[in-house]
């Protein structure tokens, strides 16, 4: 007998799930989404081998509540949260990666959770965790930073001189093999040799980039060195009033000094580009490590971000408003091969005008894979729309971060500055 035809991990009627999400990268920037410059070939390929949902919405477009959101299926209300609040328990539920366990599924994440506290789990058998440096609720060390000690590299993590959440440009002081974008593909490979044949899985892949600060490695730098970015837009409303939360961002990320150094501009964008390509290329590898065990055709592939980056667009940085550089997310699914011919499903397609967001993750991983959908989730499945172009949805996706509020039909966009009364 071949063991390998008792693969749990390539029975059609359970298909694996890998769920990919980047931090702080704008649906935009993609070149299936029409960028000029940027190089993204293996995402663009899951594109075509799916449907590529450019309406995307972040319904609270900053990291702690937009991972909350995509965890739970729930909406900013139901998750009691609609700003970072680093400190604030998870108790709310049940989660996705609570439920796929239940149903027998292997659940192992890799990477940013931002979860509190920021060991638990909720609900993965396995975490392998890069916590970005954040020490909270009793963590020492994360799961990065043991492996750059452990190879002699943790004292050089930090030293490009950067904080956290600041942009301008500097090159990883780290080799390539030792980022943490790279770290996270390495780990992901890990677990597909070492899973657990007698399940299929679920794996969650989590880049911590390409979130400031912005250090890709020498190499993949080098592919933009001399590249043209895209000049950042500016809005004609700008000259005439603009809303606190908007002078709020360009006060704390040093806009005034950014407007009046335009190379440094280009220099940010250029890193920017960097570390989505240098992404995109460890995408290629997993998906090569998928291939090379026979368990591509039967893998349900989700490409998505917590959220965008205004990328200095109307002088603006950063994240927390419902501007399209923040809240319009990358979205692509690309269904199990075994599922998308079983169901007769026209692959590559593009919708542009579904306002699907990130409490839609769930339920559609569950519905794919056969999984009852909690009676708490708020999202809904997109298993009719991968179907059916015309299926019905929704007809308007909203959000809350902060002091403004949002709301997308998927063609036009309503924004309300709540502490300005001031409308978009």
């Amino acid at each position: 007998m071949n063991f390998y035809q008792n693969d749990a991990g390539k029975d059609p009627n359970r298909p694996n799930v890998v769920l990919i999400c980047c931090d702080h990268l704008r649906a935009d920037w993609l070149g299936c989404n029409g960028h000029p410059t940027i190089m993204t070939p293996q995402i663009d390929q899951l594109s075509y081998e799916g449907v590529n949902f450019r309406s995307a919405f972040s319904e609270c477009p900053i990291c702690v509540p937009a991972r909350r959101i995509l965890m739970t299926g729930m909406g900013p209300y139901s998750i009691h949260m609609n700003d970072n609040r680093d400190l604030q328990p998870f108790p709310e539920g049940p989660k996705l990666a609570e439920v796929m366990t239940k149903a027998g599924y292997q659940t192992f994440a890799v990477g940013k959770l931002h979860t509190c506290p920021q060991r638990n789990r909720i609900g993965f058998e396995e975490v392998i965790l890069n916590e970005e440096g954040r020490k909270q609720g009793g963590l020492i060390m994360d799961d990065y930073e043991a492996f750059l000690n452990d190879h002699g590299y943790g004292h050089l993590a930090y030293t490009h001189g950067l904080g956290n959440n600041e942009y301008g440009l500097r090159i990883s002081p780290l080799p390539e093999r030792f980022t943490s974008t790279h770290w996270t593909a390495q780990e992901a490979m890990k677990f597909i040799e070492r899973r657990d044949p007698t399940r299929p899985f679920f794996l969650h892949i989590s880049f911590d980039k390409p979130h400031p600060p912005i250090t890709p490695p020498w190499e993949y730098y080098e592919l933009y060195r001399d590249v043209k970015m895209p000049d950042p837009v500016m809005g004609e409303w700008v000259k005439y009033k603009l809303p606190t939360r908007v002078r709020y961002l360009q006060i704390r990320n040093n806009y005034d000094d950014w407007k009046d150094h335009p190379l440094m501009i280009q220099q940010s964008l250029r890193g920017y580009a960097a570390m989505v390509t240098h992404i995109d290329s460890m995408i290629g590898v997993f998906l090569g490590t998928l291939r090379e065990h026979g368990l591509l055709d039967n893998t349900l592939i989700i490409f998505i971000s917590d959220h965008g980056d205004q990328l200095f667009d109307h002088g603006n940085l950063a994240k927390g408003d419902f501007f399209k550089g923040s809240t319009n997310i990358p979205f692509i699914i690309r269904p199990p091969k075994t599922w998308a011919r079983k169901h007769n499903m026209r692959l590559g397609r593009v919708n542009t005008t579904t306002p699907v967001g990130l409490m839609d993750i769930m339920p559609t991983i569950l519905d794919i894979c056969g999984i009852d959908i909690p009676s708490s989730i708020e999202g809904k499945s997109l298993v009719p729309l991968l179907l059916d172009d015309k299926a019905e949805f929704r007809k308007y996706t909203c959000g809350n971060c902060g002091v403004v509020y949002g709301v997308s039909d998927g063609r036009m966009k309503y924004m309300w500055f709540s502490d300005d009364n001031y409308e978009f």
